[in-house]
């Protein structure tokens, strides 16, 4: 179940995409993005990428102030992502994609609220922050404007990801398994579900299944409370060896509800290898941990392109806070400066 592979994987619930392979799919579509210099990430700036990130960060700040749950949220974005993989050059507006994403995960999710709400808060978040009005202020004819270009990318939304609605919550799996651990909420748990969250703004879920999402964030934000090698798991202080270097990520996994329902145990020792226990892989864990650390390195202090991506998840992402940990963690770790590596 484990072995490399290249191809898109099914279960008996999802399909998952290495990383190669989603690159493979984005580049045969349009032009690849130019290698003009060394700090250029082949997969975020990717022309589709840009526009997805783009999208998630609409996206969640439409949600958030729609006070849609954590998982509506993810599951937008990870339609966003599994839209432009599939086709990366949309024939419709980015904002009614995005917009439309969100309407599909509501119902869903089955946190459904209307569509001209949606639209309404839509178009209060699409303003300049001086420009902003009360939704309530917003007028009908603006909404009745949106309508048809919003129901027009639900279409194409649908149609991208092949009308296949079936999902799994990592934020629910993490809540289980932090719970199982015992670990403060005020420091573990919650890095863990900030992680959790940053990670839906990549490519990860589209590759891993939930469960390797939520053990992995939950893995990562222990070795960071832990701060050093002789404390925290030999398997994740060394995810950064030469080794795992040409590690691509991405493979089958085992469905996350049948595994904490199958084999549950009464605890967790963070200490050891307690993914193993829910059927997930200790590649698994490196190739999720290596792909969210490295993401959060391009925005740690300054790299070349760092004021490009930050402008990019303008109110959105990453939390400062939270790109000086993981960049500190992994300088320690490597005793070097930290610059982004592309898996």
């Amino acid at each position: 179940m484990s072995t490399t592979r290249m191809e898109p994987v099914t279960t008996d619930r999802h399909t998952f995409m290495s990383r190669s392979h989603i690159v493979s799919m984005l580049n045969s579509s349009v032009a690849a993005v130019p290698q003009t210099n060394s700090g250029r990430h082949e997969l975020l700036d990717h022309p589709a990428m840009v526009s997805a990130a783009r999208s998630c960060v609409f996206v969640k700040e439409v949600a958030r102030s729609m006070g849609f749950p954590a998982r509506t949220v993810g599951t937008a974005q990870l339609l966003i992502h599994r839209t432009y993989i599939c086709r990366s050059t949309p024939p419709v507006a980015t904002s009614d994609l995005a917009i439309a994403c969100l309407f599909v995960a509501a119902k869903m999710e089955e946190t459904i609220k209307r569509l001209r709400d949606i639209l309404a808060y839509s178009y209060v978040n699409s303003l300049p922050d001086g420009a902003r009005i009360d939704v309530q202020s917003v007028p009908t004819a603006v909404t009745d404007k949106m309508r048809p270009g919003v129901l027009a990318s639900e279409q194409y939304v649908m149609g991208a990801i092949g009308f296949d609605f079936r999902t799994t919550h990592a934020h629910l799996l993490y809540v289980k398994l932090a719970k199982l651990a015992g670990v403060p909420k005020a420091n573990i748990a919650a890095d863990g579900w900030t992680i959790l969250s940053d990670s839906y703004f990549t490519t990860l879920p589209v590759q891993y299944p939930s469960l390797v999402i939520a053990a992995g964030a939950l893995c990562l934000a222990w070795n960071l409370c832990n701060g050093s090698q002789r404390t925290g798991n030999n398997h994740v202080f060394q995810l950064f060896d030469n080794s795992m270097r040409d590690s691509k990520g991405g493979r089958r996994g085992t469905n996350g509800s049948a595994a904490l329902s199958r084999r549950r145990p009464m605890s967790l020792d963070l200490n050891s290898d307690w993914w193993l226990d829910f059927g997930v892989t200790t590649e698994d864990i490196q190739g999720f941990v290596r792909q969210i650390a490295d993401f959060y390195l391009l925005f740690f202090n300054s790299t070349v392109a760092s004021a490009e991506y930050i402008e990019r998840h303008k109110n959105g992402l990453p939390s400062k806070e939270m790109s000086q940990k993981i960049g500190q963690w992994r300088m320690q770790l490597c005793n070097s400066t930290a610059t982004p590596i592309s898996p």
